[in-house]
């Protein structure tokens, strides 16, 4: 039987996240083994995370990558259960690593991103960190979206709110490939992302939103104004009116920048140009349109004594 040593336990929890406990058994098990005792830790964390995969997770983190040049940005929203574990450094180093490694695949398939290698071990598939890190922490942790954008002539601004619980990209462009360069323009990008942060836009510009959204809102305004009794005749222009300033407060390019009063930021971008374009952009804001986890203590006191 090999002598089971602190330097063996390190190497194995640097190379599985499991804790000192199981490290510790599983090399007992496999006879100090390092190679087979990863892939026993690693059987045993799918087994593990598979039970736990009816848990709600929607606390969490987005991480957000950007390469040097801003030509290139992404970000991927991981959760977890509980905003304790969403607050560690090992979570916040998951999370950057699956945002550098989807802007460098520069792809927005997420079943490329789970088959890639991790950034702390290669010789492991970021899906399979993620189910070392479901086993050493015991809450359930998945990698819920990722959006990657790459532009040719233009900047892709970027923001970061409160340490990974709103992220934007925002990608602007511009006719002159000269008019996009240096700091200036990429200040700008920046903050066009830092206002979509605040002020939640839906649309990029009236001309994007889908017929059938105006169709909608229509039909809400128009029985809106109808209980408010007024005359049927003029109804239909209050309604008009209504919706242009629905589109005016949903549309980015017509909002007011948060930054300066007097701008919107039509205006904003314009500055740089008569060609300079706001093309599209990605808010994630961790958990958003999920179901929130609600502690009942008794549960999990039973669950696990079962």
């Amino acid at each position: 039987m090999a002598k089971i040593t602190m330097d063996m336990i390190k190497e194995l929890r640097e190379r599985t996240s499991a804790g000192v406990v199981d490290c510790k058994k599983v090399l007992a098990e496999t006879d100090g083994d390092i190679e087979k005792a990863v892939d026993e830790l690693q059987k045993k964390g799918i087994a593990k995370a598979a039970k736990k995969q009816g848990r709600i997770a929607a606390e969490g983190k987005v991480g957000i990558f950007a390469a040097a040049d801003s030509k290139v940005a992404a970000v991927a929203e991981i959760n977890c259960e509980t905003d304790f574990v969403s607050k560690g450094e090992k979570f916040d180093a998951l999370c950057q690593a699956i945002a550098q490694k989807t802007a460098e695949l520069e792809t927005n398939d997420i079943s490329t991103i789970l088959a890639a290698p991790s950034q702390g071990d290669s010789s492991i598939s970021i899906e399979q960190s993620i189910t070392n890190f479901t086993a050493a922490t015991g809450e359930k942790t998945s990698l819920r979206r990722i959006e990657c954008f790459k532009v040719e002539q233009g900047k892709v601004g970027i923001y970061n709110h409160d340490n990974g619980r709103i992220c934007v990209l925002v990608e602007v462009t511009a006719g002159d490939a000269q008019t996009t360069e240096g700091n200036d323009f990429t200040e700008m990008a920046n903050d066009v992302a830092m206002h979509i942060a605040a002020m939640n836009p839906s649309y990029v510009s009236s001309k994007e939103i889908p017929a059938e959204d105006i169709e909608r809102q229509k039909s809400i305004f128009t029985a809106v104004v109808l209980e408010e009794g007024k005359p049927e005749n003029i109804a239909p222009k209050i309604v008009e009116g209504k919706l242009a300033k629905w589109k005016k407060e949903n549309c980015l390019v017509d909002q007011v920048f948060v930054k300066d009063n007097d701008l919107t930021i039509s205006a904003l971008i314009a500055k740089f140009g008569s060609d300079v374009e706001i093309t599209r952009f990605a808010r994630f804001e961790v958990g958003e349109g999920m179901q929130k986890r609600v502690n009942d203590l008794a549960a999990e006191v039973a669950e696990m004594t079962n």
